[in-house]
């Protein structure tokens, strides 16, 4: 069949457009969808990013190959690109290239943290991490990110607002975590060794920021800080910067080597949980230096001392997670079923004595926040509260935090005896000279039956509670007491002088009348008492010679002196006795109260338990009513009040001349 000329003409035509020219087509996106093909990369998304792949076609390579076999590309892209394209592509590919390749090396110091019990170490572990390949790609990665970020022909500051920097320091921060991994296998069962041979590097390792007792013992595990996530925390609170952040997990203190029972029976208590951050450094002035350069530093810091470093000449933010040590503390610790178990657990030979935890390495130079929980509770009573004290930024630079557990079936003196003698060890042990701005003016915060105890360790006692404790008994009876030893470190007391403000929430001062009500009364008749409490106990009553009528005068039940709970009734000799008693004057303090129902008027509301009339204090710098139950130290709205007098606190402090 012939065809006019008009069809051949057509036809040519056609087959010159198709050989020819590449025809571009437009088709309009969801921008959610180019933001998200954006942010893809070899950390996130597992294959290169847009402008890593962009960079590799244009020198004409394969980016698969390339992503294969990293090195053969990397030595041609120097001289087919431009040197930020070069360097950042680089370690991209050396990333995808760490991601492929097994964990065998760091997957226990990865996960072993984890475990509750950790696994022993094995000594075989050590010789494989110099020459795993994982490692030796990771180095590689931080070595052209490092490259990239402080040796190229840009600053990092004339990039400041480029997706690629942010993108190559994720690189950097990620590399540096796997690198940090190898060398605490590398270093296992050497305390502090330093070099360590790790993927093919000669590793140096500096400490910044520790006291050289926080870090005498061989942690059991590290952990990466931004891959843990935590339950019940409102908030993780962190600091984008250069480095990668970490937990190094240490043994109990009783399983230290060479501490034994008697490390064990100390109240104070370090915590076992360390916030590190780390970066890698690489020796030389020169592009060529870095990437010759066959050893490095690995520099760990006290994110909680040191915010920043000098590198390359500028200062660099370092990269911090304030919030991963404490979660993984409370997931560990198990603390509220000890409380509970000390509470109704019979047969206890004696009681524990109180705990200080310290939230976070001491500093001298910080203030202290010191937190007392209240009934039946434990230091998890403040999760999202310590939390948010330790991630603001302001309060971290300025305050440390502190927490005491204590047993709460013990009677309100008991503990406050306790307690104070715990403090002061604790005081004595960090700064013996009693003069660190650690010791003075620190901030006493309790809540329920410890904001009770918390007023009674700032109150001047004199006589009152002694006298009142004893009018029940005749003269003679009342008069051998009163000279008694145990009688008096009860109950007379002076106010702790390292501290200069209270907050209370939800405490009963004057008593919890549902304490009264008939289920607390069944659950104050379950309490058990320790038997050296109960053996101290008859042996005061007969020394004493004081006989059962006295004992059940003042709230004795055959033979078992009172517990805190009983203590807690409107109607206890411990109200009685400790009514009227007043802070040390001149010591500014505020309450927090619960306001369960707010359609009733405040002076007559309650939390549920404690009424507002036993929460209200005459004199205190504010009140706050929040809408709430009595686990009102939890609520936003009581966390945003103690911030708010924290800086108050601050300011006041600066006002009298405290740094």
């Amino acid at each position: 069949m012939s065809r006019s000329p008009a069809a051949w003409l057509a036809l040519g035509l056609a087959v010159l457009l198709g050989s020819g020219c590449a025809v571009v087509k437009v088709k309009e996106r969801a921008f959610g969808d180019v933001a998200v093909e954006r942010n893809v990369d070899a950390l996130s998304g597992g294959r290169l990013s847009a402008s890593a792949a962009s960079v590799l076609g244009s020198a004409g390579l394969d980016a698969e190959t390339c992503a294969r076999e990293p090195e053969p590309c990397i030595g041609q892209l120097r001289t087919l690109a431009a040197v930020e394209d070069w360097l950042a592509a680089s370690a991209e590919l050396q990333l995808l290239r760490m991601n492929a390749l097994p964990a065998s090396v760091t997957q226990a110091a990865e996960s072993a943290g984890l475990a509750r019990k950790p696994a022993a170490p094995t000594a075989a572990a050590a010789p494989d991490v110099a020459a795993d390949p994982r490692t030796r790609a990771a180095i590689e990665a931080a070595r052209y990110a490092y490259a990239y970020l402080f040796l190229s022909p840009r600053t990092p500051e004339q990039r400041v607002f480029e997706a690629r920097q942010e993108r190559v320091l994720r690189f950097y921060n990620r590399a540096v975590d796997v690198v940090a991994q190898a060398a605490f296998e590398a270093s296992r069962g050497r305390v502090g060794a330093s070099p360590v041979q790790v993927g093919g590097l000669e590793l140096s390792v500096a400490l910044h920021g520790y006291e050289s007792s926080e870090i005498e013992q061989q942690p059991e595990a590290l952990l990466a800080s931004d891959t843990l996530g935590f339950d019940n925390l409102r908030a993780v609170y962190r600091r984008d910067g250069f480095g990668t952040s970490l937990v190094a997990v240490f043994p109990r203190r009783s399983a230290a080597a060479g501490q034994g029972p008697a490390a064990a029976s100390l109240p104070y208590r370090d915590t076992r949980y360390l916030p590190v951050t780390a970066t890698l450094r690489f020796d030389g002035d020169s592009l060529d230096a870095v990437l010759a350069d066959r050893s490095a530093r690995m520099d760990v810091y006290n994110p909680f001392r040191i915010e920043s470093e000098t590198i390359a000449g500028r200062s660099v933010p370092l990269a911090a997670n304030y919030s991963a040590a404490y979660g993984i503390w409370l997931a560990r610790s198990e603390l509220a079923r000890l409380s509970l178990s000390s509470l109704l657990r019979p047969k206890q030979a004696r009681a524990f004595s109180p705990r200080v935890y310290l939230n976070q390495p001491y500093d001298p130079d910080k203030r202290v926040i010191v937190l007392v929980h209240g009934l039946a509770s434990s230091p998890e009573a403040w999760v999202n509260l310590a939390n948010e004290v330790l991630g603001d930024e302001t309060l971290r630079r300025h305050y440390q935090l502190w927490q005491v557990f204590y047993p709460t079936n013990l009677s309100i003196l008991g503990n406050r005896a306790a307690i104070e003698s715990a403090l002061q060890r604790t005081f004595a042990h960090y700064d013996p000279q009693g003069d660190d701005v650690a010791s003075r003016d620190g901030v006493l915060v309790g809540h329920s039956m410890g904001g009770v105890i918390s007023r009674l360790l700032l109150s001047d006692s004199g006589d009152q509670v002694r006298e009142a404790s004893l009018s029940n008994f005749d003269a003679a009876t009342a008069q051998r007491l009163r000279e008694d030893p145990l009688v008096r470190e009860l109950t007379v007391f002076r106010p702790m002088p390292q501290f200069g403000r209270a907050v209370f929430l939800a405490s009963p001062h004057r008593g919890a009348v549902v304490t009264d009500g008939w289920p607390l009364r069944m659950v104050r008749k379950l309490i058990r008492l320790p038997f050296d409490v109960l053996r101290d106990t008859a042996e005061l009553i007969q020394r004493s010679q004081v006989d059962q009528d006295q004992l059940q005068k003042i709230g004795f039940r055959k033979g078992r002196p009172p517990t805190g709970p009983d203590d807690l009734s409107p109607h206890s000799l411990f109200m009685r006795s400790t009514a009227g008693l007043s802070l040390e004057p001149g010591l500014p303090f505020h309450t927090v109260v619960g306001w369960r129902d707010p359609t009733v008027p405040l002076a007559q509301s309650s939390d549920g338990v404690v009424p507002y009339a036993s929460a209200h204090l005459d004199g205190a710098q504010s009140e706050k009513a929040i809408v709430s139950g009595h686990s009102v130290q939890e609520t936003p709205q009581a966390i945003l009040e103690l911030r708010r007098i924290l800086r108050i606190d601050l300011a006041e402090y600066r006002r009298r001349g405290g740094r």
